[in-house]
């Protein structure tokens, strides 16, 4: 009885209990998202929306990279007076970036519809707005992630997607399809924005003498900028790809496939989300790490390895149970989609762990892989199977890679983000 309780005050069985069940609350909203915009839509609207998903997912890379950063050097402050004072240098930076980023969208919008093949602009003007909330919910997070404050973090994310989901319905129904889920993006993030904000205690600082070196932040910045293009590359430009080469049906096909798939990812990544601090803050403080990641390993492999077996034995049941008999040509498809989002998860929770330990180099090896995903795809689409097969051996060279690169590496120095005497 000592034991279990003694592994329940874990710090990461504590804390990927919150993060694995809040987020997996969060994920069955989404999938019930998904589950009835998908039937309300037909595949045909359905795969228009979400091609739109995916680009926000794209378009979010730069932005989505400070979220890493952010929670490296807040979990590795020294007390409550210096996290206060980078809050509040943080939050004017980012509100900064979000309004030049807003405008980015809004310029380069003509040559996203024209690619997607998309008739209306105001979807593109929807992400924008919808951006300009979801970055600075996306530094609340963050900071409370870093700050080891799961619970609020997940709180604010479940009632964000409730939202979406209420909004989505509503506004599909009474007619208005892609731009109804669309405009329910935006209102959604505007009250992430506000929860956030709520539960965000800490009071922002502003110091006189407080100097920030951003020297090592920046060299720490720009690898996960590169981590991110790469990993959110590898599950979103296949989806955007096959808009692009395939009808409007197969896409929708496609996407109700890519849903199911991502089951795997956001249901095991919590795990990752909680070692990264962790690793991080025992690095910073000279601490043994090893045990959490080989935990986390293991964890991750054996909720991926749970979900394979119903989409190998259970497929269709699957299928119909979120997306209805529309949806059932998929279902030949959707274990070889889970191999591919297995092996994207496994290699996702590596590349965490090294940038937890400060081995930057290691951001040039998701990169290649998408790189070579998309060149791959680009060239050769003559079936969804080909598409999904060369997304499997693309990750499963990446996964090997990164093990061999984990066991090899050394740890890099990128921990000291400013002068503190002045703090």
């Amino acid at each position: 009885m000592k034991i279990f309780f003694n592994l329940l005050s874990h710090p990461l069985l504590s804390g990927s209990l919150i993060m694995v069940l809040g987020s997996n609350g969060v994920n069955f909203l989404n999938y019930l998202y998904h589950l009835v915009i998908g039937r309300m839509l037909g595949p045909s609207f359905y795969g228009e929306l979400a091609a739109l998903i995916s680009l926000m997912g794209l378009l979010g890379i730069i932005p989505g990279s400070l979220s890493l950063v952010i929670i490296k050097y807040v979990s590795g402050a020294k007390n409550e007076k210096e996290v206060a004072t980078l809050i509040h240098w943080l939050k004017t930076k980012v509100f900064q970036a979000s309004l030049i980023f807003f405008i980015f969208i809004i310029v380069i919008s003509p040559v996203l519809t024209s690619f997607l093949h998309i008739n209306k602009l105001s979807y593109i003007f929807l992400i924008a707005l919808s951006s300009l909330f979801a970055i600075q919910t996306l530094l609340n997070r963050s900071i409370l992630q870093g700050l080891l404050k799961f619970k609020e973090m997940i709180l604010s994310v479940f009632l964000e997607n409730s939202a979406k989901l209420l909004i989505s319905v509503t506004l599909v129904y009474l007619g208005f399809r892609v731009g109804g889920a669309m405009l329910a993006f935006v209102l959604a993030a505007m009250l992430g924005w506000l929860v956030t904000n709520h539960y965000l205690k800490i009071k922002p600082k502003k110091e006189s003498n407080f100097s920030l070196n951003l020297k090592p932040m920046l060299f720490f910045t720009i690898p996960v900028i590169v981590q991110t293009f790469a990993l959110t590359s590898l599950y979103s430009s296949d989806v955007i790809l096959v808009k692009h080469f395939f009808s409007s049906h197969d896409a929708g096909i496609y996407a109700s496939l890519s849903t199911l798939g991502k089951i795997i990812f956001f249901g095991a990544g919590p795990i990752g989300s909680v070692m990264f601090p962790l690793v991080s803050q025992r690095r910073a403080k000279k601490q043994s790490y090893k045990k959490i990641f080989i935990l986390s390993f293991l964890g991750t492999c054996i909720l991926a390895s749970g979900v394979l077996l119903v989409y190998k034995f259970f497929p269709e049941y699957a299928i119909r149970l979120l997306y209805g008999s529309a949806y059932l040509e998929a279902s030949g498809l959707l274990i070889w989609f889970g191999i591919f989002i297995s092996l994207f998860t496994l290699s996702a929770l590596l590349v965490n762990y090294g940038l937890s330990l400060g081995r930057t180099s290691v951001v040039v090896f998701p990169l290649l892989a998408a790189l070579i995903q998309i060149i791959l795809i680009w060239f050769f689409h003559s079936s969804l199977f080909l598409v999904i097969l060369i997304s499997i051996i693309v990750t499963a060279l990446l996964l090997l890679i990164l093990l061999i690169y984990s066991i090899y590496s050394k740890d890099g120095d990128t921990d000291n983000i400013g002068n503190r005497s002045g703090i």
